[in-house]
């Protein structure tokens, strides 16, 4: 920059001491009048901000999480709980922010191909907590390993729109055929097999996620200890007494580290009677969704004090049938059960959050399909599907032998499942056992489809009806677990990624969904809403619609 001379004449001079002792007056008259309001009490106070160093702003917060996670590694994570809590440690390309939409996180940019086959990412520069730089190859690294035919990743099926992921998985190509390559240290190139418009979505997802492979290659088991854990997200786990507490900090080597205000998170795994009155007593500042759940009968007390509150969630609660155990293996018995539920009363006086009774998979918030696919409590019609499913199989109603659903062991779970006991009871004469078990022994026995039926839900990773139908593609897809598929289904799904305008594959989609709703290998009950309690000093907290709770610009106000 060149220096520039400024020169001021005589007359000049006079006019700046003139308007010199203007402002003096006016800044004594103004500061006078602040005075007045200071000593009236009528000044405004500032908006709150955080103050890490007064005490009375410590910037920790407790919250709790229901129960242990199932992991912390970003490739097996399979519950919406582990996904939020992973997503405080590890963090991808893109990251959810309060917008609902994905905005670049560990790639500074993106360059996207005209035929949107090719996305090229420049990596910014940043570091895994251990000092380590993330680089493009942390990335193909990571989806290798998931992709590995031998490597337990319920959720390796997002992989699939890499080129050759999908064959890769199935043991078809070696690894090395995968549509993602690391260019240089900061540049990652990815093929895909077909246009897909929610890519970038994807990209926030943890199996999205980038592993410091230098460390997954010493010690697998990295990422079950504090002491091993090697994180690229705002926070990091420093403590960690199983079943108990996890105490993660704030990470100093995170590459927007001055966008954190907390230094602390505290998460506790008490059940949801205990989170709540922990609430009460002020020594937890948020209780129930998206990690854990507000008691039935808390629901009320809380609405009272205007304590609760709610937000759109895109998730479907559902029954899953494991359609190779009899006589489930009957799809008029399937539908039976389905169109003898009333809905309307569990969400009315078990739930109580607001939420929909749902008739297909895929919540109507996201518009796929403007009418039900049946009717919600039609007994006559649950009748007569039990009549053709009899028939079929050539036996008496009496000669069926008692169904037995599995469910997650929460209060509200449970209620449900006597709802629908009864449902199936009254109007089928169907006998049901339930069978209520521990949160890790269920998602145990239903990924091994180690059940009849099992309750359970599936919440969007990203706002595409398609999310939800993906999951029924295949049978052995790790996230199905009905061991239902239809050749008929796959090729309408597989249409719907070389549809040429968004209208013709919504009409796509929505002939998926009715197939599925015919089979019903699965029986949609509620669309979810999140029921949540949070302490007023807990602020800038992002809650998305897809269950995505973010701490990162959280803080503590006074």
């Amino acid at each position: 920059m060149i220096a520039q001379k400024i020169y001021i004449s005589n007359t000049e001079t006079k006019i700046i001491k003139q308007g010199s002792l203007l402002m003096k007056r006016v800044c004594l008259l103004l500061s006078s009048f602040s005075l007045l309001l200071f000593n009236t009490g009528c000044q405004k106070k500032p908006p709150a901000s955080p103050d890490k160093d007064k005490p009375c702003c410590m910037q920790k917060v407790t919250i709790n999480v229901g129960a242990e996670p199932g992991t912390l590694d970003p490739r097996k994570a399979r519950s919406l709980a582990d996904i939020n809590m992973i997503k405080m440690f590890m963090e991808g390309l893109s990251r959810v922010s309060q917008d609902g939409k994905a905005h670049l996180a560990l790639a500074e940019s993106v360059d996207v191909s005209e035929d949107q086959l090719t996305y090229t990412f420049h990596l910014r520069d940043a570091n895994w907590s251990n000092g380590d730089p993330i680089l493009a190859s942390d990335f193909t690294y990571a989806w290798k390993k998931a992709l590995s035919p031998d490597f337990p990743s319920d959720n390796a099926f997002n992989l699939y729109p890499i080129k050759n992921a999908k064959s890769i998985k199935s043991g078809k190509l070696p690894v090395s055929f995968l549509g993602a390559k690391a260019v240089d240290e900061r540049t990652l190139v990815v093929n895909l097999e077909s246009p897909t418009p929610y890519f970038l979505k994807l990209t926030t997802m943890p199996i999205y996620f980038p592993i410091n492979a230098r460390e997954d290659k010493v010690n697998p088991m990295w990422a079950s200890n504090v002491d091993s854990f090697v994180g690229s997200g705002p926070f990091l786990p420093s403590s960690w007494r199983h079943h108990d507490k996890l105490v993660a900090k704030k990470n100093a080597a995170y590459w927007d580290e001055k966008e954190v205000k907390l230094s602390e998170i505290e998460m506790v795994m008490v059940n949801e009677d205990t989170g709540t009155k922990l609430f009460e007593t002020g020594d937890v500042q948020w209780q129930g969704s998206p990690f854990s759940l507000i008691p039935i009968d808390s629901i009320e007390g809380l609405k009272s004090e205007q304590k609760l509150k709610t937000h759109p969630f895109l998730g479907t609660f559902w029954v899953r049938l494991n359609i190779e155990k009899a006589p489930l293996d009957n799809s008029n018995l399937r539908k039976a059960l389905a169109y003898a539920i009333d809905r309307s009363s569990i969400v009315t006086h078990i739930t109580q959050g607001g939420q929909l009774p749902a008739s297909g998979i895929v919540p109507s918030s996201m518009g796929l399909s403007a009418t039900p696919y049946f009717a919600d409590n039609d007994q006559d019609a649950a009748r007569a599907h039990l009549t053709k499913a009899l028939d079929e199989m050539g036996v008496e109603a009496t000669s069926l032998p008692p169904i037995t659903l599995t469910y997650n062991n929460t209060d509200r779970s449970h209620r449900i499942a006597q709802a629908l006991q009864y449902a199936w009871k009254e109007t089928l004469g169907i006998e049901v056992n339930l069978e209520r078990v521990e949160r890790n022994v269920y998602f145990s026995r239903v990924s091994h489809q180690d059940y009849a039926m099992a309750t359970g839900s599936w919440i969007a990773d990203f706002n595409d009806p398609i999310n939800f139908l993906e999951v029924f593609q295949t049978k052995d897809n790790g996230t199905n677990n009905t061991n239902w598929e239809s050749e008929k289904y796959q090729s309408l799904l597989a249409q719907s990624y070389f549809a040429k305008n968004s209208h013709d594959r919504a009409k796509l989609l929505k002939e998926c969904e009715s197939i599925i709703m015919d089979e019903m290998p699965v029986i949609p009950i509620f669309s979810f809403t999140m029921l949540y309690a949070q302490d007023e000093s807990v602020q800038n907290v992002v809650l998305t619609d897809l269950g995505n709770i973010d701490f990162k610009t959280a803080f503590v106000a006074p």
